[in-house]
């Protein structure tokens, strides 16, 4: 949150404004974004089809990543591991409430099938 008094004091100085009565909107909005961005990151992976479940966790990782370059290391922030743990856990919840139990396939064996007398 450093950086963004630091922003603020130079648009003040620029602008010609007090910079204590600057709103602190930035650090708020980055705050939020960052809690929305790491509750959806599990989603996104568990809602990619399986066989590109790899590509969803790297795009999100780059999205970790550019929120790191333009606003501050998300690994350091508490909203970070907050919505992780929240959309771990509200993944882990949907799957296991879904009542669905794994998929069982059939095995039809073509000897103990009954003829139809069809091709």
């Amino acid at each position: 949150m450093g950086d963004f008094t630091r922003l603020r004091y130079a648009l003040a100085l620029e602008t010609g404004a007090i910079p204590a009565l600057l709103p602190d909107s930035v650090g708020d909005m980055s705050s939020i974004l960052l809690l929305i961005i790491s509750i959806l990151a599990p989603w996104v992976v568990q809602l990619a089809p399986p066989r590109q479940r790899l590509i969803a966790l790297v795009i999100d990782i780059a999205v970790l990543l550019l929120f790191g370059i333009f606003s501050g290391n998300p690994l350091a922030m508490w909203q970070f591991w907050i919505g992780l743990i929240i959309g771990v856990v509200s993944v882990v919840l949907f799957v296991n409430m879904s009542g669905r139990g794994p998929r069982r396939r059939r095995w039809h064996d073509e000897e103990e099938a009954e003829p139809t007398g069809e091709l």
